[in-house]
C-alpha cells in the first residue's frame, strides 16, 4: 500500500495532527523507557552474578540513553520541520484555499494545546519528573508546543508567500 499525499489536497493539517501524536508519543515512551532501564541498571549494578565489564556495559548504555533518545526527538521534530517547508513548494494550490488553511490551522493549535497540557500532566508526576528532566530539547519542546507550532506555521506561511512571489 503506497500513500500519496500528493493525490489528496487539504492532507497539510491531517499531516500536521499526525505528526504532533506521533511526537508526543515517542516522547512519553522515550521518558518511560528511561525509566525502566533505570530499574534494569540499578538490579544490574547490585547483581553479585555479574562480573564488572557487564556493570560497566550496561552503565555506559544508561548514560547515554536520555541524551541518544532526546536528540532522536530534537531530530525528528526539525526533520517534519523541513519536510512540511518542503513540501509546500510540492503542493499544487490556489491561493483562495489558504484562507480554509487557515481556518483548519486552528484545529492544529487546539490540539496542540490539549498535547501540550497533557505533556505538563504527565511529566508533572513524581514518579516520571526525574526522567523528564533529562530529556531537555522534548520537554522544551512539547512544553511549549504552541510556541513551536507557531514557528513553524510562520515558516510555512514564508515559505508559501515565497512559492507564490516567484510563480512556481
Amino acid at each position: 500500500m503506497v500513500y500519496r499525499s500528493s493525490n489528496k489536497k487539504g492532507n497539510a493539517v491531517t499531516d500536521s495532527l499526525t505528526v504532533m501524536i506521533v511526537l508526543f508519543i515517542f516522547g512519553i515512551m522515550s521518558i518511560a523507557a528511561y525509566m525502566t532501564f533505570d530499574s534494569i541498571n540499578t538490579d544490574i549494578q547490585a547483581s553479585t552474578d555479574l562480573d564488572a565489564n557487564t556493570k560497566q556495559t550496561s552503565q555506559q548504555l544508561y548514560n547515554n540513553f536520555a541524551p541518544t533518545l532526546d536528540a532522536a526527538f530534537l531530530m525528528a521534530f526539525v526533520l517534519f520541520t523541513i519536510f512540511a517547508i518542503v513540501s509546500v513548494f510540492f503542493l499544487d494550490t490556489h491561493p483562495v484555499y489558504f484562507i480554509l488553511a487557515v481556518i483548519l490551522l486552528f484545529a492544529v493549535f487546539i490540539v496542540g494545546g490539549f498535547l501540550a497540557n497533557a505533556w505538563d500532566d504527565v511529566m508533572s508526576d513524581e514518579s516520571l519528573a526525574p526522567y523528564a528532566n533529562d530529556f531537555r530539547a522534548s520537554s522544551f519542546i512539547m512544553g511549549n508546543l504552541l510556541e513551536s507550532l507557531g514557528g513553524v506555521v510562520v515558516l510555512i506561511l514564508i515559505a508559501l508567500f515565497a512559492k507564490f512571489r516567484s510563480g512556481v
